[in-house]
């Protein structure tokens, strides 16, 4: 009976202890979780920001068939798109490719745009920095989409 009575607080101080540990396992284990959680979000950010410039080289693209005349127009309604969707871009992100490539400019007109039957092809280059992992991709990631048309 009396090796019970000690058994039995032995048993209790085991249960005491048992709490502890899980609370340092807990401890331990948790900067690895938060770490995964962020890692995720920030790649979805990242992934938004692929497909906010695919839409707007999409956009580009589908203004210049429309009109083919107005390359600036093109320029202007790539960099709308894209900052309707929280992505700022400068007119160097925006190449319109013709028989001759050319880059979007803030000050003056690109070329003549496209003639008729002819391939238009709108690249928009982005560099995601906003990263809260930035220590894997100090430079940060850079993208590219083109979104290829041709004029009617």
């Amino acid at each position: 009976m009396i090796t019970d009575i000690i058994f039995n607080r032995n048993n209790r101080t085991m249960l005491r202890h048992q709490h502890g540990q899980s609370l340092v396992e807990f401890a331990l284990i948790l900067p690895l979780f938060v770490l995964i959680v962020i890692g995720v979000f920030d790649l979805g950010r990242a992934f938004f920001g692929s497909i906010t410039i695919t839409n707007a080289a999409r956009e580009g693209a589908r203004f210049g068939t429309l009109h083919a005349t107005d390359p600036q127009g093109v320029c202007n309604a790539t960099l709308s798109e894209a900052s309707s969707s929280g992505i700022v871009l400068s007119y160097t992100d925006v190449t319109i490719t013709c028989s001759a490539q050319s880059t979007c400019l803030s000050s003056g007109t690109p070329s003549a745009g496209c003639n008729r039957n002819q391939p238009l092809r709108i690249t928009v280059s982005y560099l995601y920095t906003d990263m809260v992992l930035g220590f894997f991709f100090p430079s940060g990631i850079s993208m590219s989409r083109h979104v290829e048309m041709q004029v009617p």
